[in-house]
Formats: structure tokens, C-alpha cells, sequence
């Protein structure tokens, strides 16, 4: 961990400030106006009251601020702008939860982007609470237009090493969404990034979100621009996870998951192309039953 920010490097790694500079990596694609869905679209004419001549501008130049700040491939091939959480299988049961006074946290926010579409399907925004390593959450605002009207709480830390803000959260939480966050770690940051959700959650909280999974090899080696060693999972590893947190906390957790193939979820595989042929996306569902 460094000293001067309380991140730990397998939080913030070194890949992500490397590229800052440079556009040529496989994760930057010349042009993001074709994620621009129309979903997309209709969240920010009506939600952000961008102008419908405006959007592709105004989201270019939200990407370069973004990039700026880090060189994700969330960033660098537009996947920003393609609200996960609504993919989810449990999206209409989070609304209502959230509709009856459930909170949810989302850990690795980025610019707030599902947090928005949550607002905008009908989720009150005093009920969401957004967590990442470094903040993104004033270039959300430039984006989404609603600073002053969006009254979610942003707090910068690591899951990992949970800083004073995130330690006061605990056992107060109903729904964590983390997604494009536990397939950057190896197994055992993985084991103690789901175990600190746990310490975050309510008896009867659920854990919901989107990652790398694989139908090859788990373990992925560091190689060229792979950026770091890492685990990425299949449904069965995936409930292997999920056991040992359940026998190392006393809780019990089932995990539904599935892996989904990149056309599946509405992004085109040529893009994701540098990850391998066996890297899929693996979604899930996860629920404390005691």
C-alpha cells in the first residue's frame, strides 16, 4: 500500500497511469460514437438535458477527461457509456428495494454512470453511495449535468484497505454492485475484497455486478500488455469464492452466475479482442440468505 494515499497497488496499478499519455493500446478505439446507444442517448437528452446535436461532442470530451485521469479500457473503448446494472437478472427487484428505502453501494463507480440510471428508472438518489480508488465523480457530474440535484455520496478508498468512511458504512448496506473490478486481483485479494462487502452488508444483502470470467484457464498470467496477474472466473470458481467467505465469516452466501458471451451483452467481440479467445463476461448474483 502506498503511503501517501492508503492504495494498494493491486487497487491502483501502475498500468493505469502508464498510458495517460499515449493512445496506442488495444483498449482505445479511435472513435466511441457508436456506443452511444439509444438508451444511451435518451439518459443524457432527458436526464442531463444535453442537446441532442451535442451528445457525440460531449462525449468525446468526457472521455479525454476521464483518460486523462486513468488509462482504463472502460474509458479507452467508450464502455462508460453502457450503464451495466441494468443488465443485471435482479434490476427490477433492486428498483423496488431502493424504492422502499434499501441503499446501495457501488464499488468502482467510475463516473456514476449506473448510479444515474438508477435515478433516472426510479431509484431515489439519497439511497446510493458510490466508492472508487480515485475520483471521477466531478467529470460524472460534467457529463451527467446534475450537480447540485444528484445527491448520491461519493467517497474515495480502497475495498481493499478500507479507509474511515467506508469502516463507517458497515452493516449498513443492502445492495453492493461492483462491476470490471474483482477480475483485476488474484484469488486471495478477491477472497478479501468479497469479505469486506460482506462486513458492508445487512443480513439479507445482496451482491450484483459484472466481470471478466473465462472458459479457459483461470489463473491469467502478466504478458505484453495482459497489465498484471490475475483470476478470472466461471460459475463454479465463481461459488468457490463465495464458500470460502461464507466458512472464513460465519455467513452464508449463494452465488448465481453466468457466462455470457461479449455479442450477448451488446458489445461487439473484435473489441475485446486483446483479452483472448476464452475471455467471456461473467454476471452475478449474490444473496446472504443467514
Amino acid at each position: 500500500m502506498s503511503a501517501d494515499n492508503g492504495i494498494s497497488k493491486a487497487s491502483d496499478p501502475d498500468w493505469s497511469k502508464r498510458y495517460r499519455e499515449t493512445k496506442n493500446v488495444p483498449w482505445y478505439l479511435a472513435s466511441i460514437d457508436h456506443k452511444v446507444t439509444p438508451q444511451t442517448r435518451d439518459l443524457l437528452e432527458k436526464y442531463s438535458k444535453v442537446p441532442a446535436g451535442d451528445v457525440l461532442q460531449h462525449v468525446r470530451d468526457i472521455r479525454d477527461k476521464a483518460w486523462a485521469i486513468r488509462s482504463y479500457p472502460c474509458t479507452g473503448l467508450g464502455n462508460f457509456l453502457d450503464p451495466m446494472i441494468p443488465k443485471c437478472p435482479a434490476y427490477g427487484i433492486i428498483i423496488k428495494r431502493l424504492q422502499s428505502g434499501d441503499s446501495l453501494l457501488d464499488v468502482g463507480c467510475f463516473l456514476g454512470q449506473d448510479l444515474r440510471r438508477l435515478v433516472f428508472d426510479g431509484a431515489p438518489s439519497e439511497c446510493l453511495y458510490g466508492l472508487d480508488i480515485v475520483s471521477h465523480w466531478d467529470v460524472g457530474y460534467d457529463m451527467f449535468r446534475d450537480r447540485g440535484q444528484f445527491a448520491a455520496h461519493f467517497m474515495e478508498g480502497d475495498i481493499l484497505h478500507p479507509n474511515e468512511a467506508l469502516q463507517g458504512l458497515h452493516s449498513s448496506i443492502d445492495i453492493i454492485s461492483i462491476t470490471h473490478v474483482f477480475h483485476q486481483w488474484g484469488w486471495g485479494d478477491q477472497v478479501a475484497a468479497a469479505k469486506q462487502l460482506s462486513a458492508l452488508l445487512r443480513p439479507g444483502g445482496m451482491v450484483v455486478g459484472f466481470q471478466v470470467g473465462t472458459v479457459g484457464e483461470n489463473l491469467i498470467k502478466a504478458a505484453g500488455l495482459a497489465k498484471s496477474d490475475c483470476y478470472w472466473h466461471n460459475p463454479g470458481t465463481f461459488q468457490r469464492m463465495w464458500s470460502q467467505v461464507s466458512e472464513d465469516t460465519g455467513m452464508v452466501w449463494v452465488s448465481e452466475a453466468q457466462l455470457k458471451t461479449w455479442e450477448e451483452i451488446g458489445w461487439n467481440p473484435q473489441e475485446t479482442a486483446y483479452l483472448g479467445k476464452d475471455a467471456r463476461i461473467i454476471q452475478f448474483v449474490v444473496n446472504r440468505t443467514q
